[in-house]
């Protein structure tokens, strides 16, 4: 038997990178998936197949209310109204731009998706969880959320946000046998990652071997593979966290350590 035999799990984003491996092990520990992504995450429902299980899913782009009302609904008529697991994954990178330069539609945008977003999910599903006393909500914030970066303002200021979100749910909900956390990856392997080098290499007139460097700059020589973040998950929303709530842990090879 799984870890997370029969539980029921709700993910936003998972049609790629690190949600895609997140809805995988969740899988692989027995849980019911249920995906929300802005696109059929086809190639994530073929790759839990070998673990017996089905995913539902509910097209929603998670930055306008409407589809977020109709995807918890979806959600919750799917696994009758007991949901145990929310992991709030999808989120936008946002563009490079220095402050001076920032387009407010681009401020905006971000916001909408990353943390707005994350607030909307996260208020359609919680009263399925309070009406069963119990729940376990993970928010993706970023290395970004505890230390600023140079021209990703609008990320940088969502993610730190998110931890705000995070520490004020885990306060509201802890009553309800609710408990909160967040985790806070640095640069993940993938393709996502070589998007955000040559995203920052151009934006900083540089030659990619000089931004790769730069970016090597982590105690362990290497980014963090999705699995890892994957593990993180799957133990703040286990048994043997228990006691854990309002918390934001860093999963970054040690790029950041407060």
């Amino acid at each position: 038997m799984g870890k997370f035999e029969n539980k029921n799990v709700v993910i936003t984003g998972s049609s790629e990178g690190v949600g895609q491996t997140i809805a995988c092990e969740f899988a692989k520990e027995g849980a019911n998936l249920f995906l929300a992504n802005r696109r059929v995450p086809e190639r994530t429902m073929e790759m839990i197949r070998p673990f017996g299980k089905e995913a539902s899913y509910a097209i929603c782009d998670i930055g306008k209310e409407r589809d977020v009302v109709e995807m918890a609904k979806k959600a919750a008529e799917t696994f009758d109204g007991k949901i145990d697991i929310l992991v709030n994954n999808a989120g936008f990178n946002g563009k490079a731009h220095l402050v001076k330069d920032m387009p407010l539609s681009d401020w905006e945008y971000t916001i909408k998706v990353n943390l707005t977003g994350t607030m909307m999910v996260t208020r359609e599903i919680v009263p399925y969880m309070i009406s069963r006393k119990s729940g376990v909500i993970m928010n993706m914030s970023s290395n970004t959320g505890r230390r600023g970066i140079p021209y990703r303002a609008d990320y940088a200021c969502t993610k730190w946000a998110l931890i705000g979100l995070t520490q004020t749910l885990a306060l509201e909900l802890a009553e309800h046998n609710i408990r909160v956390n967040a985790v806070c990856p640095g640069p993940i392997e993938g393709e996502r990652a070589e998007q955000l080098v040559r995203m920052h290499a151009e934006a900083e007139h540089r030659s990619l071997d000089e931004m790769h460097r730069s970016w090597e700059d982590v105690p362990m020589k290497r980014f963090v593979k999705p699995e890892e973040v994957a593990d993180v998950v799957k133990f703040l929303c286990g048994s043997e966290s228990s006691s854990l709530t309002g918390q934001a842990i860093n999963v970054s090879c040690g790029l950041i350590m407060t």
